[in-house]
């Protein structure tokens, strides 16, 4: 599979998605039909979300990683995906919501060739193939910021003051870093840990973490170290440190 293949299969099933759950956003009361493999509530949409991609999905050579699901099929390409990353925003009709996929040679971070991601409510389009990233079909690139106090960061979540400009949360991990490489904003930050772990999934975070490093982002965790042998898989995962290349070694000194 090609990066341009992987592209159009990505635009098809998250048009798909967005026509589908048009139906129920803001309406559907944020009703739990399950649980999911990654052992966190089934909302009705992310049900709704992830059938429709896995129909789409289903009809290629691909394995799928998901967050309802878990694992399905056995195709030479692993694609992670995540059918609705901000569940909470699309039941309130909160703006901020999306659907991501990440294509892989294998389940190895460092083997990714497309990264895609969709504002479902806005219809914004983040996409990384050959080296670029783009924003609804234009190039786009980290902000050149380069003090801490000068500082937009999203941060998940602050124990301490920060000597920041503005911190935010929106409850969007996948655009939250999109915003990091389009350079609306200048870092994304998430320290919390689980059981001695991170907090954020592969299908979370990994398809935004490819664009912003080809927009120029540098992408770590917590304590700086590369994120190329992190998996793809349903028990990886993440803590993040992702910024423009001029706050980067700042962040670190800053956060424990």
């Amino acid at each position: 599979m090609t990066p341009k293949e992987a592209l159009d299969i990505s635009k098809r099933v998250c048009n798909a998605v967005k026509s589908e759950i048009a139906k129920v956003v803001g309406n559907e009361r944020g009703v739990t039909v399950g649980m999911g493999k990654d052992g966190t509530p089934t909302k009705k949409i992310d049900a709704i979300a992830e059938r429709v991609a896995l129909e789409i999905l289903k009809e290629y050579d691909v394995t799928v990683v998901t967050e309802e699901s878990g694992v399905v099929g056995d195709g030479d390409v692993v694609v992670s995906l995540d059918p609705i990353d901000g569940t909470f925003n699309a039941v309130k009709n909160i703006p901020i919501y999306s659907v991501s996929l990440c294509f892989s040679k294998s389940y190895r971070f460092g083997d990714v060739f497309c990264g895609y991601v969709l504002n479902l409510a806005t219809g914004d389009e983040y996409y990384s193939i050959n080296g670029k990233s783009f924003k609804n079909g234009e190039k786009i690139r980290v902000s050149n910021v380069e003090e801490l106090e000068e500082a937009n960061v999203l941060f998940y979540y602050p124990d301490k003051r920060y000597p920041f400009k503005r911190l935010r949360v929106f409850g969007s991990a996948s655009l939250e870093i999109c915003y990091v490489a389009d350079g609306t904003f200048d870092a994304f930050v998430d320290i919390r840990l689980k059981d001695g772990k991170g907090f954020l999934r592969p299908f979370d975070v990994c398809s935004a973490l490819f664009i912003a490093k080809n927009a120029g982002a540098k992408v770590t965790d917590h304590r700086g170290s590369d994120l190329k042998d992190k998996k793809l898989s349903m028990d990886e995962r993440y803590t993040l440190i992702v910024s423009n290349p001029n706050l980067h070694e700042k962040l670190l000194r800053v956060i424990p």
